[in-house]
């Protein structure tokens, strides 16, 4: 989880990936807002050449909706 006020946590999801309880990312950066904003913003469209594609670990830091709080 976020430790500090100025700290980011963002994620990429394959849409078919949704549906399942905890979806693997195919991108995320955990840190600093002023890291984390540009490198989310730099990411290639879905599908596009250099889009990240492949499912990782799931996320353990990041809720999503649906996911029980903690």
């Amino acid at each position: 989880m976020a430790s500090a006020a100025d700290d980011a946590i963002a994620a990429r999801f394959r849409i078919e990936d949704l549906e399942l309880g905890s979806p693997p990312a195919v991108w995320h950066r955990h840190g600093p807002v002023a890291d984390v904003v540009p490198a989310l913003l730099e990411l290639p469209p879905h599908n596009s050449p250099g889009a990240p594609r492949l499912a990782r670990s799931p996320v353990s830091e990041l809720w999503l909706p649906g996911d029980p709080l903690r």
